[in-house]
């Protein structure tokens, strides 16, 4: 019977590097990926060696079949797609190009991709909302009346706020990478 484990880890979606750095150094103990919902790894038992994981960000639109075969036609083993994360994987070789994001320009269009994704969108946008209910009741008297929106709601923005930082961070960090990406090189 093959062992298997669950290895619990949060990544933010600017952190997807970090994320088949860690995925890799799995393998590399002798844990291959097989499952995950994004903060929780399924591996099962796998003989320990050298693999390159990579993640991408899929499109709505495009044909399931068709985009796994452009992976695999350049050597990547298609592991699975969790929401619109995809995960390949290609065992690591001397000559090979590690990366499906060969060049500046197509990473760019990783990141505009994820930028596009509404989830983040509608983050940031409650993101806003959260400063300017946590900021009507720092600087101002409008939640000082009795009613019950008037106490719960200061407390419904510190929450907001505090569950979309991570998320809002995770926005800039992405712009962040677009910007040094299109940047010409010195």
């Amino acid at each position: 019977m093959m062992q298997s484990k669950i290895e619990k880890k949060n990544f933010g979606i600017a952190e997807f590097a970090e994320e088949e750095k860690w995925l890799e150094e799995q393998h590399r103990n002798g844990w291959r990926l097989i499952k995950t919902n994004r903060n929780k790894y399924h591996f099962e038992n796998c003989d320990a060696d050298e693999w390159i994981y990579q993640i991408d960000f899929k499109e709505n639109g495009i044909a399931e079949r068709d985009y796994i075969q452009i992976f695999e036609d350049c050597g990547w083993h298609y592991i699975l797609q969790n929401n619109r994360w995809c995960y390949f994987r290609k065992k690591k070789e001397v000559d090979s190009d590690l990366s499906i994001f060969s060049d500046r320009f197509s990473k760019i269009d990783l990141y505009a991709r994820m930028l596009k994704n509404r989830h983040l969108v509608i983050t940031v946008i409650l993101f806003a909302i959260a400063c300017l209910i946590v900021y009507l009741s720092i600087f101002t008297s409008a939640f000082n009346g009795d009613s019950f929106w008037d106490g719960a709601l200061p407390w419904i923005g510190i929450g907001l706020f505090v569950a979309t930082s991570f998320s809002f961070n995770q926005y800039i960090k992405l712009k962040k990478m677009v910007e040094d990406l299109k940047m010409p090189w010195e």
